[in-house]
């Protein structure tokens, strides 16, 4: 949809699917800084800033993506304050997960935060109504979800299935015990 550098054209909406924000660094290893599935908006940071974009976003699996116009977006925003307020509700939001995510990669171990990014997929991801949660994802994305070389997710997914976490079939996770993951010891 977007890349680091591009300016924003608008605002965009997830109609159905998932979409992944990340970042890149110097040697292009990618940080996935957000997650967004149907009812999302993202892409807005830059575009209140008026400045280049800070990250990509790229779909995980197909997806249908609205892009608001600018215009349009700044119209809505300046005139209606309901809107207003969303957006800044939706801004807060997203700087506490950004404060929480920066919290987990600095103090937890990897196994913790492999089970933690399990359990925020799970969060963002699971249908209503669903017993267990399960989703294709590459092990190159998680590994940038967590922060971590992907061999190492490999490892931490192999002892989760060991101790019946988790199920893995090809690309596809299964959680299990979703109870277990989420109270994971550091």
């Amino acid at each position: 949809m977007y890349t680091e550098g591009s300016y924003p054209k608008g605002i965009y909406f997830v109609s159905k699917g998932k979409v992944k924000t990340y970042q890149s660094n110097d040697s292009g290893k990618e940080l996935i800084v957000g997650l967004h599935n149907e009812g999302d908006f993202f892409g807005y940071l830059s575009l209140l800033q008026e400045e280049q974009y800070t990250t990509s976003a790229t779909a995980m699996e197909d997806s249908e993506i609205c892009l608001i116009p600018k215009e349009e977006f700044f119209d809505l925003l300046y005139k209606n304050a309901e809107v207003s307020r969303r957006f800044i509700e939706i801004l807060t939001h997203d700087l506490r997960d950004n404060e929480q995510q920066l919290l987990e990669m600095a103090y937890n171990s990897v196994r913790k935060r492999v089970a933690q990014a399990l359990v925020k997929l799970s969060d963002k991801y699971k249908k209503e109504g669903e017993q267990t949660f399960s989703m294709q994802i590459s092990r190159e994305d998680l590994a940038n979800l967590v922060g971590t070389a992907t061999e190492t997710v490999i490892r931490t997914l192999s002892d989760f299935k060991e101790e019946n976490y988790i199920e893995v079939s090809g690309s596809t996770i299964k959680v299990l015990n979703y109870d277990k993951l989420a109270k994971l010891k550091n």
